[in-house]
């Protein structure tokens, strides 16, 4: 005797391809060729994530990559992080003003009452503030209620919000951290897209109760998080990894229509004194080639949105 009732093999949405209803099925190949506005075919996305690591965060349910990875209090790990907030930002400003690149600012809540100069700094230069949790010590999962998420994303929200004076319409969730319901919790927020999916290099419409968001390509793979801070390469394996990519991406964008290429950036990892020349190598050269230029997450979907592509 089954102790499992036949309800339980009932699910609606099984059948072949997808399985679920919050996007569509989408292959990059049968995406329509287009150009950004201005005849662009290739736009630069700098996200720079500006993070607040507690000293006293949870190992549980899952510790982000950054996470503290010695006893509390670990002061080795609290100010190794926190040296991208009152150092390597300077170095990062510096070599992002002198591109030209007005970037996307995904932040903790919690950096806008600790750190009100950085939110001046990023408002003087007119970059777009999107929310990324409260802190890197609340990551958003399967264990929070409802309420307890639903508070974490509305303080998000409201602290940037109110710190900015921006309508803050972008969405990262800590470490690409979601639970089932993130997505609509933010889109019920306010929130016009999200960028935590990493499955597509194109911006794509993601279904919530509350309507659609933009899902936005923000590359984990290209990310300093991953290739400096996880599998500890060296610079220039870094530098050649997105050197390589901006070719793939240059040329696809010319021979099958508009692209994104999407630089993660962590002051605390990529603005150290013996990285940062490689971003100002980069930036140089990706900018100077025909047909590409700098774009925030906002700008690219409200773009997206104007081509009128499913």
């Amino acid at each position: 005797m089954s102790l499992i009732p036949d309800s339980y093999f009932d699910y609606p949405l099984r059948r072949k391809g997808m399985d679920h209803d919050r996007y569509a099925a989408r292959y990059l190949r049968d995406v329509p060729s287009f150009q950004w506005q201005g005849g662009k075919t290739l736009l630069v996305w700098a996200c720079v994530h500006l993070e607040h690591f507690p000293m006293d965060m949870p190992a549980s349910p899952v510790k982000p990559i950054g996470g503290m990875d010695r006893p509390y209090p670990s002061v080795w790990d609290y100010s190794t992080r926190d040296y991208g907030n009152r150092v390597g930002i300077e170095r990062l400003f510096r070599v992002l003003d002198k591109h030209g690149v007005k970037a996307t600012a995904a932040m903790n809540a919690a950096l806008a009452p600790r750190y009100p100069h950085l939110m001046d700094e990023v408002l003087k230069r007119g970059w777009e503030v999107a929310a990324a949790g409260v802190d890197m010590g609340h990551l958003h999962h399967s264990r929070l209620s409802v309420e307890e998420e639903r508070a974490l994303v509305g303080e998000a929200f409201s602290t940037l919000r109110a710190a900015s004076g921006q309508a803050v319409t972008g969405w990262h969730s800590p470490a690409h951290s979601q639970s089932a319901v993130t997505p609509d919790l933010v889109a019920e927020a306010g929130a016009k897209y999200i960028c935590d999916w990493i499955n597509d290099d194109l911006p794509y419409a993601f279904h919530t109760p509350a309507g659609d968001l933009t899902q936005l390509p923000l590359s984990y793979d290209l990310s300093d998080h991953k290739i400096l801070g996880l599998q500890n390469m060296p610079i220039g394996d870094y530098e050649y990894q997105l050197d390589a990519a901006f070719d793939v991406l240059l040329d696809e964008s010319r021979t099958r229509g508009g692209r994104i290429l999407s630089l993660s950036l962590s002051p605390w990892i990529i603005a150290q004194p013996g990285r940062i020349d490689a971003l100002d190598r980069l930036l140089g050269r990706f900018l100077k080639a025909d047909g590409v230029a700098s774009a925030t997450g906002e700008e690219i979907r409200s773009q997206w949105q104007g081509l009128g592509i499913a």
